[in-house]
C-alpha cells in the first residue's frame, strides 16, 4: 500500500490552541504553503542558544527539550528549562524580537518538524488577528509555565522537587494508562536532574524507590507515573503490575 502524502495543513490543525483561537482553514492553508517539513533524529539541535531563530518551529511528531547553558558561571551544568511533546509550537521568543535565543532546542527522539520562516509569518500576522491572538496566548502560557517551574527548581527537598516535576509532566503530557499516566517523553535521569537542580544519583535513587513501591516505571520511551495524590486503594490494587508487562524494557 502506498504511503499517504504528508498533509501539512492537517498536521497544523492538530496543534493545541489553534482551533481554540479560531484560526481558519484559509490561514492554516497559507501557513502550510510556507512551511518546510523535515525529520530530525534524536539529539539534533534545532536552534542553538545565542542564535536568532529564522523560523517558527512546530513539532508534529516526537519530543524536544529546551536547554540553557549559564554564561556567567564557570563549569555550570546546563539547565533543562522545559520539555515539549508533539503536537505543539516549540517555545521560542527570538523569532519575534530578533534577539539571540536564550536556550537551545534539542530533539529527545526522532522527530518530525515543520518550520515557517519568520518573514513569512510576520507578513501574515497583520491581516490575520486570530493567528496573532494564538501566538500572544501561547507566549502568555509560556511565561506562566516558567513561573510555575520556579517551585520545581527551588522549593522543598530534592525528592519533593523531582516528584513535583513528574506530577506536572504527567498532567501536561501524560496519557492515561491504568490508574496512572504514561509520560511519553524519553527523559534520562540526567535530564530530570537538570530540570530540578538535583544530582543524577538522587534521581536514580528516588526512581528506584518509587518503582519498588509500584508508583513509577522508567522505560526507553518515557515514565509511567502514579501520582502521590492517588488513593491508598489505587496503590494497593494490582492494576499497575499488569500494566508493566506492556511497557518497553526498563532503561
Amino acid at each position: 500500500m502506498a504511503k499517504a502524502p504528508f498533509d501539512v495543513a492537517s498536521e497544523l490543525r492538530l496543534v493545541p490552541g489553534l482551533a481554540e483561537a479560531d484560526v481558519g482553514a484559509d490561514v492554516l492553508a497559507e501557513l502550510a504553503a510556507e512551511a518546510t517539513h523535515r525529520v530530525a533524529h534524536a539529539n539534533v539541535t534545532l536552534l542553538a542558544q545565542g542564535a536568532v531563530s529564522p523560523h517558527l518551529i512546530v513539532l508534529v511528531r516526537g519530543a524536544v527539550k529546551l536547554v540553557h547553558q549559564p554564561a556567567d558561571v564557570e563549569n555550570a551544568d546546563p539547565i533543562v528549562l522545559t520539555v515539549a511533546r508533539a503536537p505543539c509550537r516549540v517555545p521560542d521568543t527570538s523569532i519575534f524580537d530578533g534577539r539571540p535565543a536564550m536556550a537551545s532546542i534539542v530533539t529527545l527522539r526522532s522527530s518530525q518538524v515543520l518550520t515557517i520562516a519568520s518573514d513569512a509569518l510576520l507578513a501574515i500576522l497583520p491581516r490575520e488577528p486570530s493567528l496573532s491572538r494564538y501566538l500572544l496566548t501561547q507566549a502568555a502560557d509560556d511565561a506562566r509555565a516558567y513561573v510555575q517551574r520556579i517551585d520545581e527548581l527551588v522549593t522543598g527537598s530534592a525528592d519533593e522537587r523531582i516528584i513535583r516535576l513528574l506530577d506536572g509532566l504527567a498532567r501536561a503530557h501524560g496519557t492515561p494508562l491504568g490508574q496512572g499516566r504514561f509520560i511519553a517523553i524519553p527523559l534520562r535521569r540526567r535530564d530530570i536532574a537538570r530540570m530540578v537542580n538535583a544530582t543524577t544519583e538522587t534521581v536514580s535513587r528516588l526512581l528506584a524507590r518509587l518503582e519498588r513501591d509500584g508508583r513509577a516505571r522508567s522505560t526507553r520511551d518515557g515514565i509511567w507515573w502514579l501520582s502521590p495524590r492517588a488513593s491508598a486503594e489505587s496503590l494497593a490494587s494490582t492494576a499497575h503490575p499488569r500494566i508493566f508487562r506492556h511497557l518497553p524494557k526498563t532503561i
